[in-house]
């Protein structure tokens, strides 16, 4: 019934803005889609939910954890068990999202030259470079980290900061490499075929040509990454490994004690992504 009222009202709407056949047949079909993608997860039943759930105890009092953090927590006490400080957790993470950066986006910038048909050896090694990056994206974050740290031995967590590195470098790589190979595919022709008249080979052709025309984009989406590295270190606490991440999913298997430490986290978290964003933006109008 709610979907026969949308289409319905999609209807109206295209005919009120006399909107093309095409056009309308687009709508209806964004509509019909989404409604059968909601009522496969029951969506409109979750959505009733709400104001029950609301004043239910439990989350009410979430929610007021949630909105009412500890900071004294953040800033004076220590991981359970040891002697570290909780804001060195923030700076283990911070650590481990510059190397996973600098060394994931510079072996992603690789990929992308081997994976663009302008910049490539070949069009078969185009062709592999680009299977392989799908295969890099197709596995998450969370995925990385358990496969290196079954590789490597032990678990996530008792290999430190290691296997979330590693898994943030994979990550990376795969959102790097994709981007950056479709920049390069969209340079313009000019300055390549000024190169090849001048007899450049692949490497001096790259090196004048492609790679000026795409460190902008190199540079913004570098930045990106690591303002997504930072966010990631919190999910790949789901495993154990170092940083604010492991804190949190430490926190959250406490939560019957109280959520303000939780929510303090949390907070900190929104403050250190908005602080990195703001960071970012004056290096791109520095530099770009």
């Amino acid at each position: 019934m709610i979907g026969l009222i949308l289409m319905l009202v999609a209807l109206l709407v295209c005919w009120k803005l006399r909107v093309s056949p095409m056009g309308a047949f687009g709508g209806l079909a964004i509509i019909a889609i989404t409604y059968w993608a909601g009522s496969n997860i029951h969506f409109v039943d979750r959505i009733t939910e709400v104001p029950r759930r609301l004043t239910g105890g439990n989350t009410r009092d979430q929610l007021v954890g949630y909105f009412n953090p500890d900071w004294t927590y953040l800033l004076f006490h220590n991981v359970a068990g040891t002697s570290r400080p909780i804001w060195g957790e923030w700076l283990i993470t911070l650590c481990m999202a510059v190397v996973a950066t600098i060394i994931g986006c510079f072996i992603g910038l690789l990929l992308a030259m081997l994976a663009s048909p302008v910049s490539s050896l070949n069009r078969g090694t185009s062709q592999t470079v680009k299977a392989i990056n799908s295969v890099v994206r197709s596995i998450p974050d969370v995925g990385w980290a358990l496969l290196f740290a079954a590789f490597l031995g032990g678990t996530a967590y008792g290999l430190g900061a290691l296997a979330a590195v590693l898994a943030l470098i994979m990550f990376n790589i795969g959102i790097v490499a994709k981007l950056l190979s479709e920049s390069i595919d969209a340079v313009q022709p000019g300055p390549l075929e000024a190169a090849d008249a001048a007899g450049a080979n692949l490497i001096q052709r790259d090196r004048v040509a492609v790679l000026p025309a795409v460190m902008p984009s190199f540079i913004s989406y570098s930045l990106y990454v690591f303002e997504l590295n930072i966010r990631a270190s919190a999910a790949l606490g789901v495993v154990g490994v170092a940083g604010i991440g492991g804190e949190l999913s430490r926190q959250i298997g406490r939560m019957s004690q109280g959520y303000e430490n939780v929510g303090a986290i949390l907070w900190a978290l929104v403050l250190v992504v908005l602080m990195v964003d703001l960071l970012s933006l004056w290096i791109r109008r520095r530099l770009l």
